[in-house]
């Protein structure tokens, strides 16, 4: 609901209140998809916060926001500080406006095409991320057809007897799926025509305080607002201003998700390791199952003893007296063994079956305990609500979520890092398992993979954020240069380097750590450095 154009538009309202009049002293972003508006008045402080994230666009207002030291790039810089007139809304379109003494910025809710775009009063266009479309030109253009309000709007639908939702919808897509589903649901008890009730549900909007529904216990959640009818929910929770429902439904759904992901790592481990000892459990009952052989081993090595002159050299067996019960028996021999060392080659089998057997016997105790606390620990996983609880479990089993999920950005932090012109991630391996870890869990396909050429060296990685735009050549020489300095051919004068896109390499089985494959290369002559414009980032 919070991408929602009356969502958006109940937004404007409690900005305006806030915001106008404040000096907006920076714009900066230390993440790919967020913008950060910080704005002074006086002694206080506030923030906007912007996502350009194509699945989850949003605009909020806070409090506080700590900006790091490092790897944070700064906007709009040329046009500030500027004063805020005013913050307002395209009608019926999700295009959200912050005019300034020095221009505009501009929030364009576009599917993937989603950014924010600040607009100089002589029509100067600087774009927070670059664009793929629409053309420059058309932008202005489309922006000055628009229509901007500052005001709650309700608008005069026109529907005819036959309309439905779904209709209504196609007519009027700002509308949202959210609002369509609950006009079906106040239909279905309800005599007035859909125009009646979806115009008095919008004008219910305007004045309902924001809430976040649970709609069950472990994650699934819908922010809205108090007047929503259609959503069941196991829990409600009420707040005064869209900016502060959106920021506990942030929070709580990424606490929910990280509670999840937690919960899915040890169900997976409890589920290969429960197989792995129901296996072994199998195995130790079938030896266990087994009549002990002690015995009968004995029995022919007494018997070997008595018998030694009939063993001749070179035999494999050999045929005596059975004196425990009066029959002939046969007796296998080890032909290259003396007699007597035949006969003591039966004791030693008879003593390490029957030591094989007690162990077995231990084996199948400590196995069967540690079934029996997995198994325990598996029952009582669905019903447990804290990830706290969660913690102690991971612990115990000396889980480490890092390593569970090595998909992760965390991973970085394990890499040495830099940053080129600002903008361009590059991550360096420490040593042969590091590289692995760089190359085979952390990049990602379509990232740009580096190592100097017949010598030992760093995997390196470009990360490419923009897979529809052809990498920058000089950004692909720079990190060439830095591949080629952590390598021995660090001290060369010129060195090359082979470089493809992580997609082109494998890593075979049986490979050393650090060794991979290219399927295809290029190769650049670089110099070895820290080329120019290269920011070695702490791991801190």
């Amino acid at each position: 609901m919070y991408k929602n154009f009356f969502f958006l538009s109940r937004f404007i309202g409690e900005a305006n209140i806030e915001l106008k009049g404040n000096i907006l002293t920076d714009a900066f972003s230390q993440d790919k998809d967020k913008l950060i508006l910080s704005l002074k008045a006086g002694k206080s402080e506030k923030f906007v916060e912007i996502c350009v994230n194509p699945g989850n666009p949003y605009v909020m207002l806070k409090s506080k926001f700590r900006r790091a030291k490092k790897n944070s790039v700064s906007f709009f810089e040329p046009y500030l500080p500027a004063e805020i007139y005013s913050v307002e809304i395209a009608l019926y379109d999700r295009i959200i406006k912050i005019s300034l003494n020095k221009g505009s910025i501009y929030f364009l809710i576009r599917g993937k095409y989603t950014n924010v775009v600040f607009i100089s009063n002589d029509s100067q266009i600087h774009p927070f991320k670059k664009f793929v479309e629409p053309a420059e030109n058309d932008l202005i253009n489309e922006i000055k057809t628009l229509h901007f309000t500052d005001k709650y709007t309700c608008p005069h639908f026109l529907t005819d007897e036959n309309d439905t939702p779904d209709s209504i919808r196609k007519k009027y897509p700002f509308i949202g799926k959210e609002i369509t589903n609950e006009l079906k649901f106040r239909l279905e008890s309800s005599a007035k025509t859909a125009e009646e009730e979806l115009t008095g549900f919008i004008q219910e909007i305007e004045q309902s305080l924001p809430a976040v529904f649970f709609l069950d216990k472990f994650g699934i959640l819908q922010p809205a607002f108090d007047c929503f009818t259609s959503i069941p929910f196991f829990e409600k929770n009420i707040f005064d201003s869209t900016s502060e429902a959106l920021q506990f439904y942030l929070r709580k759904k990424y606490y929910l998700e990280d509670f999840i992901d937690i919960k899915k790592i040890i169900t997976r481990h409890l589920k290969k390791e429960l197989e792995k000892l129901a296996v072994k459990l199998n195995n130790l009952d079938a030896v266990l199952s087994k009549e002990s052989k002690e015995t009968l081993y004995n029995k022919y090595g007494n018997l070997l003893l008595i018998n030694l002159h009939q063993i001749k050299p070179h035999m494999e067996s050999v045929l005596v007296e059975d004196i425990y019960d009066g029959s002939e028996i046969e007796i296998p021999l080890n032909p290259s063994l003396q007699p007597n060392k035949n006969a003591q080659r039966w004791f030693e089998k008879a003593k390490d079956d029957k030591t094989q057997h007690e162990k077995a016997i231990v084996r199948k105790q400590i196995t069967l305990k540690e079934y029996n606390k997995l198994k325990l620990i598996d029952s009582t996983l669905e019903n447990i609500e804290d990830k706290e609880k969660l913690k102690t479990i991971m612990k115990d089993l000396k889980l480490n979520p890092a390593e569970s999920n090595t998909t992760t950005e965390d991973l970085k932090n394990k890499f040495k890092r830099y940053i080129i012109d600002g903008k361009y991630q590059v991550f360096v391996g420490k040593d042969s398992q590091n590289n692995d870890l760089l190359t085979v869990k952390f990049a990602k396909q379509n990232d740009y993979w580096f190592h100097a050429r017949s010598v030992p060296g760093s995997h390196v990685v470009l990360r490419n954020d923009n897979t529809k735009e052809n990498m920058p050549k000089n950004i692909l020489k720079k990190t060439a240069a830095l591949a080629a300095y952590h390598s021995k051919a660090k001290t060369a004068g010129i060195s090359p380097v082979s470089f493809c896109q992580k997609k082109y390499v494998v890593k075979k089985k049986g490979m050393e750590p650090g060794k991979v494959a290219l399927l295809k290369e290029d190769v650049l002559l670089v110099r070895p450095e820290i080329p120019e414009g290269c920011e070695y980032i702490s791991e801190d």
